[in-house]
């Protein structure tokens, strides 16, 4: 029997009366309750001794447990009384050692000072010693053998490094400007041969000025002296050549480039040495002399015609490109623990090349203002018949994408993006005049038309001046979504490289703040396409109108 069941919560004894006599089957029900009685006391009775001997077993083990919780907690106090002796231990060793830490401390700080103040007597004793030396060997003169050059070196880089020691003494303004006037004096003394020995190429007396300079933490000093002497050569160099063009100059620094790099690694042993080759060809381009914008300003003054000046804006621009190109090949070539060349130094190189370039520019729109003007300039533009005219103009208006689109993709040949500012003023100069044309035949048609309406006759669809009108307007329609179209064309995004960024090459700030704006001609133009329509109108309705007027 499962006794379970009598422990549940929801114990119904009908139900387990009813279904424990579903289980026998036809037993008698005298007999069945007879028989589960019995059984139920006997489930009862040995419940009952088992509780009983439970009940004995925690009555004798409750003694045991109390005295073991009695010792447990005797431990317990003693534990907490030696944790509170050894608490008093360690604050006393505390406080000991801390009045050790305290006093060592001190020791040690009195040691440094004594430490300090006998090394700033030793420098400053010293830092005597040197200056003195060095006042007399600028007395008696810089030497000039190389044994010598490393000796003095030697000696600056002490003094250097002496007064660096001496930073916290109380004198250190006054020995940080004595030395500043040592170094200037020095540095006076030791240019010129620098510069003697880097224009005989003499590697050996170089790298003895160099260290110099390094001594006295002067290396830009020695890289200005070097592109001084290097410029000079170059200079030189340009001077005897019969060809002063920027291509020849290309060669020239072509040639050149691998030269100067060796010596800003080996011999003057600079940290920056594409920066330096950068600033050297810039200076070179500044103090060229002949210039290569004097040289093109003169060529350019021999060119007959509006073609050849184009022709030779042209060539400039192939030659500035190839300078260009030949630079980045020098800088973006791959060599070990290679330098960044700073922005800004590449921007002043692109400026200097671009010189001859920029002084030239403003002239294109001259010239291509003259080419415009000249496709008017053609007999079959300027016609007596008012339709022919108007024919020969609505021609113009249709050839002018090509004459413009041939235009602008010469001129961005010349300056890329750069052209905008020039290019832009000489359509405006062939749109106004092809408007004073269509203005010009516009006044004919209708001087005719009303010269007819005076002497009597009717206009309408089959005058002369009702398709001169219409072709004229359709005319000026066409020109207007040309110009349009022109417009559209966007702009090219700003690239990475400085010496690709042709806009700040070639134009000033204020010209490259200026922002793009319709033309004055194109408002005109459609003020004279409104009028061709409202004269087209009136001829058309002027049998009408007569007809009206007879009413």
């Amino acid at each position: 029997m499962d006794l379970k069941t009598f422990a549940d919560n929801d114990f119904d004894p009908k139900k387990w009366i009813n279904k424990a006599w579903s289980t026998t089957g036809n037993q008698e029900k005298e007999i069945f309750v007879a028989n589960t009685v019995t059984r139920l006391q006997l489930y009862m009775k040995q419940l009952s001794n088992s509780l009983d001997e439970t009940t004995s077993q925690i009555v004798t083990s409750i003694p045991r447990v109390l005295q073991d919780a009695s010792q447990l907690q005797l431990e317990g106090a003693l534990l907490h009384q030696k944790l509170g002796t050894l608490e008093q231990q360690v604050q006393g060793v505390e406080e000991q050692t801390g009045h050790s830490i305290k006093s060592l401390q001190k020791i040690d700080q009195l040691k440094s000072r004594l430490e300090n103040a006998a090394s700033t007597l030793r420098e400053a004793d010293k830092w005597v010693a040197l200056a003195t030396s060095l006042e007399d060997i600028l007395e008696a003169g810089v030497p000039t053998q190389k044994e010598k050059l490393e000796e003095l070196a030697e000696q600056v880089t002490a003094m250097t490094a002496s007064l660096e020691a001496l930073s916290d003494s109380s004198d250190y303004e006054m020995k940080r400007m004595q030395l500043e006037t040592l170094y200037n004096r020095l540095e006076a003394a030791i240019s010129p041969p620098l510069l003697e020995a880097l224009t005989q190429m003499d590697a050996g007396r170089t790298r003895g000025y160099v260290s110099v300079f390094r001594g006295m933490c002067r290396g830009v000093s020695a890289a200005r002296c070097w592109r001084r002497a290097a410029a000079r050569a170059l200079a030189a160099r340009w001077a005897r050549r019969d060809d002063h063009s920027l291509r020849a100059l290309t060669r020239i620094v072509a040639e050149d480039a691998g030269t100067q790099m060796d010596w800003l690694t080996t011999v003057l042993k600079t940290d920056q040495p594409l920066a330096e080759l950068v600033r050297l060809y810039t200076d070179l381009l500044l103090s060229l002399d002949p210039s290569p914008t004097k040289i093109v300003t003169a060529n350019f003054k021999m060119c007959q015609t509006a073609e050849e000046g184009i022709t030779m804006l042209m060539d400039l621009k192939t030659d500035f490109d190839e300078f260009i190109d030949c630079m980045r090949n020098v800088i973006e070539a791959p060599r070990p623990n290679k330098d960044e060349v700073p922005l800004s130094a590449l921007r002043e190189l692109g400026r200097a090349a671009g010189a001859p370039l920029r002084a030239l520019l403003p002239k294109y729109t001259d010239l291509q203002t003259t080419l415009f003007l000249s496709y008017l300039e053609e007999p079959q533009v300027k016609q007596e018949d008012l339709l022919e005219q108007s024919r020969a103009l609505l021609a113009v208006a249709e050839r002018s994408e090509g004459w413009l689109s041939a235009a602008r993709g010469r001129g961005e040949r010349i300056a890329g993006v750069a052209v905008h500012p020039f290019y832009d003023p000489s359509v405006e100069a062939f749109t106004s005049a092809v408007l004073n044309l269509i203005t010009s035949h516009t006044r004919r048609i209708e001087s005719q038309f009303l010269s007819s309406v005076s002497a009597g006759r009717s206009a309408g669809v089959l005058s002369d001046s009702f398709p001169a009108a219409l072709v004229l307007e359709h005319a000026t329609a066409v020109l207007l979504d040309t110009l349009a179209g022109q417009r559209a064309w966007g702009e090219e995004p700003k690239p990475d490289n400085p010496l690709l960024d042709l806009k700040t090459i070639l134009l000033d700030a204020e010209m490259r703040q200026v922002p793009r704006t319709s033309p004055p001609s194109v408002a005109g133009l459609r003020r004279a396409r409104d009028v061709l329509k409202t004269l087209a109108r009136s001829i058309l309705r002027n049998p009408i109108d007569v007809q009206l007027g007879k009413f």
